[in-house]
């Protein structure tokens, strides 16, 4: 209930109405120059330029709820920038967490596309989802409201989530209680403040449209400057934009300055009297145990990475080996066929040898006349031409010295 102090460091408030009206005015030139890339630029820009203050405000609402002089402006701003890389490291790890979870829930919801069994298994995976998705964003919300102004006190990210687990473990309950009562009250005191705030906007820019000519609010920027910039000439399209812009960042300011207070009031009361130093210790503990078994786990990918590429080798040797062998016996084969006709009439041939001739050898070369009847005399058998070696009439090959006899 003490979070309307906030409003008294003015040091804290001009850091925070500096840099959401710096945001502000930049994306407004960014939206107002109709180039898509020059518009990004300029919003990044903005983004960078609020999230530097409201890290330098943190640290100057910090010194408030210590009880310690409000540092300047300049040497907070100075300190920001590593704080900054801390807050992004700590989104980093959020954002991993949450990431995760999608990528399980979106296999599950993938699961349940499996006719027949999707209807069933959607009976568990809805009720699952739904409540780990709470505990996840809830963890997210709580995480980053205690971690931050840890940050803010100038703590390393280590320190800060050690005392984020001393915390959740040891004071759970108050802890909910604490950031739920105030995210109550800011959002009772801005829902009341922005509603007087947009009674008061909205008439102004009735009363705009009807001195000053016709605003077509639903419509782009290059319709505006297109077709209705003769309504608002002289430039004062763009000072409608950064003027609403402007607006709307004091609003941000006073929602920045009460909730960024409160935090840092309820960070200091949770971790008034904790036991950091044991938790820190079991905090370290729970790191080591978790990088040894992501080393266990790396080892043993990388033990059945080789495991599975000597096997791999393995079978490739055996399918070259077998490879070779079948060559090799397709050569011999090859080699033996390649012989076999020069050895298959040599059985023929040495019978043939035995052969008794009944004429004399001169009457082979004895021819019959043409016409003359066949006589009972005996022919000679045939011989080779190269070794006159006597052959039988259907070999193909001499049996002494090869020669082949017929084509």
């Amino acid at each position: 209930m003490h979070i309307g102090d906030a409003l008294r460091n003015r040091a804290a408030l001009l850091t925070l109405l500096c840099s959401c009206v710096g945001a502000a005015v930049l994306s407004g030139i960014g939206v107002a120059s109709g180039v898509p890339v020059l518009a990004a630029l300029f919003m990044l820009a903005g983004y960078v330029v609020l999230l530097l203050g409201a890290v330098t405000a943190g640290r100057q609402f910090m010194d408030q709820a210590q009880g310690r002089p409000v540092s300047a402006t300049l040497p907070a701003f100075q300190a920001s920038p590593l704080v900054v890389l801390r807050m992004l490291g700590l989104l980093l790890i959020l954002g991993a967490v949450g990431l995760a979870w999608a990528l399980v829930a979106g296999l599950l919801l993938y699961l349940c596309r499996i006719p027949g069994l999707g209807g069933l298994l959607l009976i568990v995976v809805m009720p699952v989802l739904t409540f780990s998705g709470v505990i996840v964003f809830l963890g997210i919300y709580v995480t980053w409201c205690l971690s931050a102004p840890a940050l803010f006190e100038g703590h390393t990210l280590k320190r800060a989530l050690a005392q984020l687990w001393a915390v959740i473990s040891q004071r759970p309950l108050e802890a909910f209680l604490q950031l739920l009562l105030l995210c109550l009250v800011v959002g009772l005191v801005v829902t009341l403040l922005g509603g007087f705030i947009g009674m008061a906007f909205f008439t102004t820019v009735g009363m705009a449209t009807g001195i000053l000519g016709e605003v077509p609010m639903g419509m782009g920027m290059r319709d505006m400057m297109g077709d209705y910039g003769q309504l608002m000439s002289g430039g004062r399209v763009y000072g409608m934009f950064i003027g609403s812009g402007i607006v709307w960042a004091v609003v941000g300011v006073v929602f920045g300055a009460l909730m960024l207070y409160g935090l840092c009031l309820t960070y200091l009361k949770l971790t008034d009297g904790l036991n950091v130093e044991a938790a820190e210790a079991a905090f370290e503990s729970a790191l080591a145990r978790t990088r040894e078994k992501a080393q266990q786990a790396a080892e043993e990918a990388r033990r059945r990475a080789q495991e599975l590429q000597e096997a791999a080798r393995q079978r490739a040797e055996q399918a070259r080996q077998a490879g070779d062998a079948s060559s090799s016996a397709a050569a011999g084969t090859g080699a033996s066929e390649a012989q076999a006709p020069a050895a298959a009439p040599a059985e023929p041939a040495a019978q043939d040898r035995t052969v008794i001739v009944s004429a004399p050898p001169a009457a082979a070369d004895t021819a019959a006349p043409a016409g003359t009847a066949p006589t009972d005399t005996p022919l000679a058998a045939p011989a080779c031409p190269v070794c006159h070696a006597p052959v039988a009439a259907d070999d193909v090959f001499c049996g002494g010295c090869g020669h082949k006899l017929k084509g």
